[in-house]
């Protein structure tokens, strides 16, 4: 067994240092002694003390009447002492320390079950004695209480702060600058629509004409100048604004606004013309007998969309288009070129509201009338592929040229014996209606799959 020389308490030998207050641990036994043989010899005996002390600051034990040297010495917990961390990283570092933990738990368990009520007064005491030797401690006191009164003197100071402003408030006298919350007297007087109330980003207008027509400028004014503004509309209907034609452009603005659906009035004695306020030389009129809508909708079903003040499209006041306003297309206030309402000039102007390459092959989403195929033969089997019983899709990728021919054909997906060839062979064949964007006939990306099967 072993035993702390400060709390006297005995202890396993497997102990190294006491659970309770982590004094070493001394034997019970004593080692013999060895007598002191020359004058260079450290280790002596002498007569035992009269002290009751069971260990001396020293670490010698006294016992059977003779000072002899404890299996560890007892250091002076009262004192600091330099420690100089190993140079190693800090993940080793905390793992070591860790399993440091770890092992006093398992050494302490078996304490604590042996003697639950003696390890918690123990740990109690212990605990109370390391907090009372740290308020001893000259710097601990001011430590503790230094934040505890900061914080009463700011609250008091706040406090008398607003008890100033107060007494100066029933005595009819304005307080201080700065003491008082400025949105304190403020009342809800109504909310916002933010979908309807607050005005939506627009886009950045185009650097190129705007507009439907064929033309490099800006509109009606003689001087060379960019169109901005736009417009958009609806009559709150579930169904996508339909297509169609635009109605006639003017700088004044509508008094009927468009609708794809037929008038209810047949034959008024003072009929009214359908218009936009947009700059007549910006839009190219539209003589056909359609509906009016949004050229490059994909819609079928009369509706004038989901916006809101008439007109057609998913923005609000009239206009055409996704726009806040009476004119065409993204924008604010009228006319059409995105941003705020600006009126050009420099003549007729169009492009669709920016520099445009109408050479390029477009996107089947990027056009205003998609390509419309008139004539697409079948490929016909080979004997080979008759023979091997092949069946599958052959999928090419191709340009409907702007000028009515097939080019660029690209293989995406193949099938062997001569059925990629037939595919592409038919491919070339095929005669169709070139795809427009902005009144312009444009080449049009196209996805073809030609399925071969043997019945």
């Amino acid at each position: 067994m072993k035993q702390c020389p400060t709390c006297q308490e005995e202890f396993a030998d497997k102990f190294g240092f006491c659970p309770v207050d982590g004094t070493p641990l001394t034997t019970q036994v004593a080692q013999p002694v060895v007598a002191a043989r020359a004058a260079d010899e450290s280790l002596v005996t002498a007569p035992a003390s009269s002290s009751a002390d069971p260990a001396s600051s020293n670490g010698f034990l006294h016992q059977d009447g003779e000072e002899t040297v404890s299996s560890q010495p007892v250091h002076d917990r009262g004192e600091f002492h330099l420690t100089f961390l190993e140079d190693e990283g800090l993940t080793r570092r905390l793992v070591r320390e860790v399993k440091a933990a770890a092992h006093e738990a398992e050494l302490t368990w078996p304490e604590f079950k042996r003697d639950p009520a003696g390890f918690t007064r123990r740990t109690a005491n212990a605990s109370g004695a390391l907090v009372k030797k740290f308020f001893r401690q000259d710097y601990a006191v001011p430590a503790v209480v230094t934040p505890f009164v900061v914080f009463l003197l700011i609250g008091g100071v706040w406090a008398g702060v607003r008890f100033r402003c107060e007494f100066r408030s029933l005595m009819g006298r304005p307080c201080p600058a700065g003491s008082v919350n400025p949105y304190e007297d403020l009342e809800l007087v109504q909310m916002i629509d933010p979908e309807n109330e607050i005005p939506k980003e627009q886009q950045k207008p185009d650097k190129g004409p705007a507009g439907t027509e064929t033309g490099k400028g800006g509109g009606s004014k003689p001087k060379q100048d960019a169109a901005h503004g736009g417009g958009g509309g609806g009559r709150q209907e579930e169904l996508p604004a339909s297509q169609g034609k635009l109605p006639t452009a003017q700088l004044v603005p509508p008094i009927l606004t468009a609708n794809p659906k037929p008038p209810a009035i047949t034959n008024p004695h003072l009929p009214t013309p359908v218009t936009m306020q947009v700059d007549p030389m910006l839009i190219k009129p539209d003589p056909r007998d359609i509906p009016y809508g949004l050229p490059n909708s994909t819609a079928t079903v009369p509706s004038s969309g989901p916006g809101t003040g008439g007109g057609m499209g998913t923005g609000s006041g009239g206009g055409m288009g996704s726009g806040d306003g009476t004119g065409l297309g993204p924008g604010r206030g009228y006319n059409t070129g995105g941003g705020d309402a600006h009126e050009g000039g420099g003549g007729r102007g169009g492009g669709g509201g920016g520099d445009v390459d109408y050479n390029r092959p477009f996107r089947q989403n990027e056009v205003t009338r998609k390509a419309i195929i008139t004539y697409k033969p079948e490929p016909g089997f080979t004997e080979d592929a008759r023979k091997n019983n092949v069946t599958g899709v052959v999928r090419l990728r191709a340009i409907l040229h702007a000028s009515g021919s097939v080019s660029d054909v690209s293989v995406v997906k193949g099938l062997p014996d001569g059925l990629t060839e037939k595919a592409i062979s038919a491919a070339r064949q095929i005669r169709f209606t070139p795809a427009e964007k902005d009144g312009h006939a444009v080449s049009q990306y196209i996805v073809l799959e030609y399925n071969f099967n043997i019945y």
